[in-house]
C-alpha cells in the first residue's frame, strides 16, 4: 500500500485525505441509521395516536420521550402544540390545523440528524475522480517530459509516469464508487423516514380531529 502511495506521486495525498473522510462519514452514518432503526415507526405512530384519541396526552408524551429519532421528535412537537392550543380554548378545527402545521414545519429540522454529512459524501465522491484525473495528467506530462529531454527513449522513466497516472485514476475511482453506493443507500433510508413522517402527521391530524 505504501508503495502505491509513493508511486502515485503527490496527488495521492489529497486522495488519501478523501479516503479517510469518506470512511469516517460512512461509519458515522451507519451508526446514525442503526440507532434510528431501533425504533419501530409504525408502532410508535400507533401508540401515540391511540393515546391521543383516548384523550391521554401525558401517555403519548411519555411514549415520545422514551423513543429517539425524527419521528418521535415530530410527534412530540405536535403533542406540545396540541396541549398549548387546547389550554387556550381553541376550536377543534383550529387545533387540528395548528398541530398539523407545527409538525410539518418541524419535520425538515427533525431529519437533520440523519441527513447531516451526506453532502460531504457527495463532495468527496465528486472530487476524488477529478483529483485522480489530475494525477493522470501530471503523470503523462512527466512521461512526455522524460521522452523530450532524454537523448533516447527510457522505457523505465516513461513507465513510471504512466504508472503514476494509472494509480491516481484507480485511487479516485476506488474512493468514489463505494461513496456513491453508500450515499444512495443512505438517501433511500432518508426517503423512507420522510414517508413515515408524512404518514405520522396525517394520522396524528386525524386523531386530534383535523
Amino acid at each position: 500500500m505504501i508503495g502505491y502511495l509513493m508511486d502515485g506521486g503527490w496527488m495521492m495525498l489529497p486522495l488519501l485525505v478523501c479516503s479517510v473522510a469518506m470512511v469516517a462519514v460512512i461509519i458515522d452514518r451507519v451508526r446514525a441509521f442503526r440507532c434510528a432503526a431501533k425504533i419501530d415507526p409504525v408502532k410508535l405512530r400507533s401508540d401515540v395516536c391511540s393515546a391521543v384519541a383516548a384523550g391521554d396526552i401525558d401517555k403519548a408524551v411519555a411514549v415520545c420521550e422514551e423513543a429517539e429519532g425524527p419521528l418521535a421528535a415530530v410527534l412530540l412537537t405536535g403533542l406540545q402544540r396540541l396541549k398549548i392550543m387546547r389550554e387556550r380554548g381553541r376550536s377543534e378545527i383550529e387545533v387540528g390545523a395548528g398541530v398539523t402545521k407545527a409538525m410539518e414545519d418541524y419535520a425538515p429540522r427533525s431529519m437533520n440528524g440523519l441527513e447531516k454529512r451526506l453532502g460531504v459524501m457527495v463532495l468527496v465522491a465528486s472530487i476524488s475522480p477529478l483529483i485522480g484525473m489530475c494525477g493522470t495528467v501530471t503523470g503523462m506530462i512527466n512521461s512526455f517530459s522524460v521522452m523530450a529531454e532524454a537523448a533516447g527513449l527510457d522505457p523505465g522513466a516513461v513507465a513510471g509516469g504512466i504508472s503514476e497516472a494509472l494509480i491516481t485514476t484507480a485511487a479516485g475511482l476506488i474512493i468514489a464508487i463505494p461513496g456513491v453506493v453508500a450515499y444512495n443507500m443512505f438517501q433511500k433510508r432518508v426517503e423512507e423516514w420522510n414517508m413515515h413522517l408524512e404518514g405520522a402527521i396525517a394520522e396524528f391530524g386525524q386523531a386530534v380531529g383535523a
